[in-house]
């Protein structure tokens, strides 16, 4: 191994340890680093120190092949299951805006129907409880 070699797995495990605590914060923003740390070391099948180690990239913190698949995987997961949700919130949000556009049209619809009763059935009942226009009799001068 070169010093190159040693650099570029720093860089790994420093991009690695931020995508950790980026994820961890997303899914649990109410519990501490401790508790993260515990929860990621259940969730990767290592234990605690190990994840400690990697999560906050410790000078000596080296990823293991089958660590940062298994990291990867963990973090492919959230992404997939944000489209996932992502696209049912979408799909919702479409749904909701029919159901708008629907009982929007309905109301305009009842209320032009409304609107045309009351003009029509106006004149009758006007007429019928004599509120309406005084008429002229021909007697009347």
């Amino acid at each position: 191994m070169g010093i190159q070699d040693k650099s570029e797995l720093r860089e790994v495990t420093i991009e690695v340890a931020t995508d950790l605590r980026i994820y961890a914060g997303q899914r649990w923003p109410t519990m501490n680093h401790k508790w993260r740390k515990a929860r990621l070391a259940s969730l990767l099948g290592m234990n605690e120190r190990r994840v400690k180690s990697i999560y906050e990239a410790e000078q000596t913190a080296r990823l293991r092949v089958d660590e940062e698949a298994r990291i990867k995987a963990l973090l492919g997961q959230k992404e997939e299951a944000d489209a996932v949700a992502d696209q049912a919130i979408a799909n919702r949000i479409a749904e909701l805006e029919a159901q708008v556009a629907f009982l929007v049209s309905a109301l305009a619809g009842d209320e032009l129907a409304a609107r045309r009763n009351a003009s029509r059935g106006q004149g009758r009942n006007a007429l019928a409880d004599g509120s309406g226009p005084t008429r002229r009799r021909s007697t009347d001068h």
